[in-house]
């Protein structure tokens, strides 16, 4: 089964009005609009990477897309440890410690995120 997943902004508008009385007894209004806007980021992106577990350096990819790959490698706190652009369907990874990873494909606007283990 498959599932798109879309990340986006919700569209929110409204209206803060209140009355303010000085001591002059006169009455003052205030009118504030909040908007933020509404727009579709990305779609899911289904792609395999291989070898996982990770054996040498180099990683594989089978996408269904053929534009050019942003991959961003983060660990497991989320932070970047590596990241490129490429039109190949592999990529030489530096040495990275031992542990489990976040591999994020990004292609046009569908991204895709897949667990790396590197034993």
């Amino acid at each position: 089964m498959s599932r798109n997943v879309f990340i986006f902004i919700m569209t929110i508008t409204c209206t803060i009005a209140f009355t303010q009385y000085d001591e002059n007894q006169s009455i003052n209004f205030k009118k504030s609009e909040l908007s933020i806007a509404s727009e579709d980021l990305f779609q899911k992106l289904d792609y395999k990477l291989y070898p996982n577990p990770l054996v040498g350096n180099l990683l594989n990819f089978i996408s269904p897309r053929s534009e050019t790959k942003e991959i961003a490698v983060l660990n497991i706190l989320g932070k970047e440890v590596f990241k490129t652009i490429t039109l190949n369907n592999q990529i030489l990874l530096p040495n990275l410690v031992r542990g489990i990873y976040i591999v994020k494909l990004k292609q046009g606007n569908y991204l895709g995120l897949s667990r790396l283990v590197v034993p």
